[in-house]
């Protein structure tokens, strides 16, 4: 792994980033952790995101491993949102957030369909053996400081996507296919689903059971992040629009409010939190907090 980025601290709110390399490029959007030293409740929001975020929270005292949940349950996976949600954050905790592409959940969660899987925090040990998740989340405990802890979980995902295992031929093509959809948000469903060899009704079968949505609202998420990744570069609201395949810049700020319930230029230049500017660094402008 190349050298990390730890972020000014504010708030008694620390962050730090990880480069992904190798073989996790394929499999992880971003890698993230934070560490927040002041008590809850901290107000936030979640934007919906084209990624499957798996994180693994701790307490920041003595027994952090059980200060929170008991040993192995401290894992969680958070499926595609269908839209913006406000929560408070407990604080006084470290958090590790792995953002998966698409095809990297079928992969390191080993094809367990996320259909009927809660889109906010549900605990991985209810999909994977927990033997997994003790082991990661003790490596992720010992380990000293932000840096070591994010490297502690990129190892553990790195030795997961390189392990040779069977994995469900449905999973596969959904993730194949939602991985195109998150690169070309308005390419037709039919398109992809002849890509995949299969019927559209398959392929959307497929999305609702491996991937937690339909392709339509994927390409949603995809646009609107493309939304918040154009305008942090600083293109006009009417060229992007253009390029994401809205019909105009009024049919954009419709959806975006509808998502959000901010205007686009809202959404584009909040930042709220330390947290909601790692992840804009993270992920090349993406919004996930707000």
């Amino acid at each position: 792994m190349g050298e990390g980025s730890l972020l000014p601290t504010s708030n008694g709110i620390h962050t730090h980033l990880l480069p992904v390399e190798g073989a996790l490029r394929e499999h992880v959007r971003a890698l993230v952790a934070v560490e927040v030293e002041r008590g809850g409740p901290i107000p936030l929001a979640i934007a919906p995101h084209d990624s499957v975020m798996l994180s693994v929270q701790f307490g920041r005292g003595a027994d952090c491993i059980e200060n929170k949940s008991e040993h192995g349950q401290n894992t969680h996976v958070t499926g595609i949102r269908r839209w913006t949600g406000s929560f408070a954050g407990a604080g006084d905790c470290v958090s590790l957030f792995a953002a998966l592409t698409p095809l990297g959940a079928m992969h390191l969660l080993d094809s367990q369909p996320l259909e009927t899987v809660p889109r906010i925090r549900a605990r991985m040990a209810d999909l994977l053996d927990r033997r997994l998740t003790r082991e990661l989340e003790s490596e992720v405990a010992l380990a000293d400081g932000l840096d070591a802890k994010l490297r502690a979980l990129a190892k553990w995902l790195e030795e997961r996507a390189c392990l040779q295992r069977c994995q469900a031929p449905a999973a596969l093509r959904a993730g194949r296919a939602a991985m195109q959809l998150c690169a070309e948000p308005n390419v037709p469903i039919e398109a992809l689903a002849q890509r995949q060899h299969v019927g559209r009704r398959q392929l959307e079968r497929d999305f609702a059971r491996y991937v937690g949505t339909s392709p339509r609202h994927l390409a949603q998420v995809a646009r609107l992040q493309g939304v918040a990744r154009k305008g942090q570069r600083g293109a006009a609201l009417a060229d992007i629009a253009a390029d994401l395949g809205y019909a105009d810049q009024a049919h954009m700020s419709r959806t975006v409010r509808q998502m959000t319930g901010l205007t686009p230029l809202q959404f584009v230049r909040t930042q709220r939190t330390p947290i909601a500017a790692a992840f804009r660094a993270a992920t090349g402008g993406g919004a996930v907090y707000l």
